[in-house]
């Protein structure tokens, strides 16, 4: 009986770690990101009825929104596996360029999402820029990595400028990149003003 148990909890473990985690990265999913992020957004945006000695430290969060340029031509010209092996290197680069504190997951196809914790977009765009230089040190047969960025914080110029929303964060980083990718080209990083 107790084996029994001890099997059930660990099946209960493992489809948790299923809903919250992308199987083939290991990050975050969609629903575990949001979960997660959606709880730094609302102590931040709360800090100031929080009491004293459980006021928030971070002053500030940022996204970056990502996505993987030419997976596609590395799908179709050197098969999927070629291309899952792009994703899980870009998967690396981002867990080895943020802190443990940092949340990263994959959004959905080539796309991902990080929510750097107390940064603020000067920040965001150095972690932005090292990702993007690593990137492209990685080959997937001939073809180099590359990816297009967008970078939104919370907190603008102006108090009316600040975002506490998770979904109006990712809209507007995604269309940073978006414009970045259509006007500048692609492997560039640009932050919403």
């Amino acid at each position: 009986m107790r084996e029994t148990i001890k099997k059930l909890k660990e099946e209960i473990e493992h489809l948790r770690t299923m809903i919250d985690y992308d199987f083939l990265t290991g990050l975050y999913n969609r629903q575990g990101f949001t979960k997660e992020a959606e709880k730094f957004l609302e102590e931040f945006k709360n800090r100031d009825k929080i009491k004293e000695k459980r006021k928030v430290s971070f002053k500030n969060f940022s996204l970056i929104f990502l996505d993987i340029d030419n997976l596609k031509l590395i799908n179709d010209g050197y098969g999927h596996r070629a291309g899952d092996r792009a994703l899980k290197n870009a998967a690396n680069v981002f867990k080895n360029s943020i802190r443990d504190l940092d949340l990263v997951a994959r959004w959905g196809g080539d796309e991902f999402v990080i929510g750097l914790v107390g940064a603020d977009k000067k920040e965001a765009l150095k972690i932005a820029e090292k990702i993007r230089r690593k990137l492209k040190s990685i080959k997937i047969n001939s073809q180099n990595l590359s990816a297009s960025f967008g970078i939104v914080a919370t907190l603008g110029e102006k108090p009316k400028e600040n975002i506490f929303n998770l979904y109006e964060l990712i809209e507007k980083a995604d269309m940073t990149m978006y414009d970045a990718k259509k006007n500048k080209g692609k492997d560039f990083v640009a932050v919403y003003n």
